[in-house]
């Protein structure tokens, strides 16, 4: 029945996303409530290991509900690791066994029981065993958090009174985005440029799964602009295939802005590759002539063929030109450039 949750225990949900996997944790929140010191041990809140509490065996098998009322849920919208072991997407009821050194996490199939109190191991999913860790200050109501988060994996906590139990979700994230983008594109989505660009650029900025999405590349490059033209040239790039890189960058830069041209040469000055760096240099002052951006581009670029001179009287050009926010990026090569330093390291 949908009515207020009992014994004052709040019900509670917390998710984020790893990537585009969302991790998502509905459970009911238990306060101290003036037991500090009571909580964890035998013949307090949580006995350590399992319990007698199970009405199904009345042996030592009932494990801790991991919070309470009706079971902890956890929810991966992917398949992930748990600790380093898979677990496949889907619904779990969470529970623990906690002892002084260790605690045993659980995800069990079982979804919809009160408590822990029918639970069954024939039913678990998975079981890892993780280190719990003391807290300096006492959380006063059981809570889950995410203490952790990076590109390819989160550290989400229990929290309750002076101890955390930690534990880590790993997500290929790469190959479930992989998998994501070939569903859309053969979808509404695969029809506007923009979209196919966005999805190659993510997988040509890493160097991966490029033979996959170089069709998208070369579908989204028909309609030409910079930016799609741009990603494809990075396609070919990451590809080794510098030819066909350099072919569909000349084509690219017809539609570029002094920007974007200035980036892309910067991007070959980068790549050590000075003389197609140059080439698009000396394409962007033909088209645009004396302006902020070419001068940059030609700092840059006398920088890098350690030719500081040069490089100082462009970027003395370049500081008379440039916009009041780019002033002191321009002011500090200059001052590198009179060191003999290189702008580009």
């Amino acid at each position: 029945m949908d009515l207020p949750p009992s014994a004052g225990n709040p019900r509670a949900m917390i998710s984020e996303e790893v990537g585009i996997t969302s991790i998502t944790i509905k459970y009911s929140r238990p306060d101290v409530n003036k037991r500090e010191g009571k909580i964890w041990g035998d013949g307090n809140v949580v006995t350590y290991g399992f319990s007698t509490q199970s009405f199904i065996t009345n042996a030592n098998t009932a494990p801790w509900r991991a919070g309470a009322n009706e079971n902890t849920t956890i929810t991966f919208e992917h398949d992930v690791k748990v600790e380093g072991k898979d677990l496949k997407a889907g619904t779990y009821g969470l529970h623990m066994a906690v002892w002084p050194d260790k605690a045993t996490i659980i995800f069990s199939n079982q979804t919809d029981a009160w408590g822990s109190f029918y639970y069954e191991e024939k039913n678990d999913a998975l079981r890892v065993d993780v280190k719990p860790v003391a807290l300096d200050k006492s959380v006063e109501w059981l809570k889950y958090e995410f203490i952790e988060q990076r590109e390819k994996y989160c550290v989400i906590a229990l929290q309750w009174e002076k101890l955390s139990i930690p534990f880590r979700v790993d997500v290929d994230v790469d190959k479930i985005v992989l998998a994501r983008m070939k569903e859309q594109v053969t979808g509404q989505r695969g029809f506007n440029a923009l979209n196919l660009q966005a999805a190659v650029n993510y997988f040509a900025n890493k160097g991966i799964y490029l033979e996959e999405v170089l069709p998208w590349a070369q579908r989204s490059a028909n309609f030409k602009s910079f930016a799609t033209l741009n990603a494809l040239s990075s396609v070919y790039t990451k590809m080794n295939k510098t030819k066909e890189a350099d072919s569909v960058l000349s084509e690219a830069l017809l539609y570029a802005t002094p920007v974007q041209a200035l980036n892309a040469g910067r991007s070959l000055v980068t790549a050590k590759r000075l003389d197609k760096a140059l080439e698009v240099f000396n394409a962007n002052q033909k088209k645009y002539g004396d302006i902020f951006q070419v001068n940059a581009g030609f700092m840059s670029y006398y920088s890098a063929k350690g030719d500081f001179k040069k490089a100082l009287d462009y970027a003395n050009k370049a500081l008379a030109q440039a916009p009041e926010t780019a002033k002191p990026a321009v002011t500090a090569n200059i001052a590198k450039l009179k060191e003999g330093k290189d702008i580009n390291q």
